[in-house]
């Protein structure tokens, strides 16, 4: 685990482009997780985001237990869930008074070896992908935007 995060600005250095095989446009989860996906298989890749910092705050807060399958698969599932917290209940309130719980426990018991939702703010949850992106070696163009493509035949 590393406790002290390189910020994008900090790490930038893109593959000239004949290095790179796959262009990624956004920094969020779903493009860091892609990112992570294709270094996993090989492929060189570029990600390019306007923002030239992470973001700060979470539009998310909870990771299914699907995606914990899948970060299995590239070998970040531990961490995920060593940096979350367990969804065990949620209380419901409506002005000021509690209305009602709900449990969740373990409701994808026997379906997978994650039956739990987890925790994990987007924010933290974007600084960690970051973070397995530059542990293997992938760097980021923050504060970069894409305005052309031009295509052109090769040989």
């Amino acid at each position: 685990m590393i406790n002290s995060l390189p910020t994008p600005t900090s790490i930038i250095r893109p593959p000239s482009v004949r290095e790179i095989q796959v262009l990624i446009v956004g920094a969020g989860p779903t493009g860091l997780v892609l990112a992570l996906w294709l270094t996993h298989q090989g492929i060189r890749i570029r990600i390019i985001d306007k923002a030239a910092e992470p973001g700060t705050t979470s539009r998310a807060i909870v990771v299914q237990a699907r995606t914990l399958e899948f970060y299995r698969q590239i070998g970040i599932a531990d961490e995920v869930v060593e940096r979350g917290l367990q969804l065990a209940a949620a209380n419901l309130w409506v002005r000021g008074k509690k209305a009602g719980r709900v449990a969740f426990g373990e409701m994808g018991r026997g379906l997978s070896p994650f039956p739990y939702a987890l925790m994990f703010p987007q924010d933290g949850h974007e600084r960690l992908l970051i973070e397995c992106l530059i542990i293997g070696g992938s760097r980021s163009s923050a504060g970069s935007s894409w305005s052309a493509l031009r295509m052109r035949a090769t040989e």
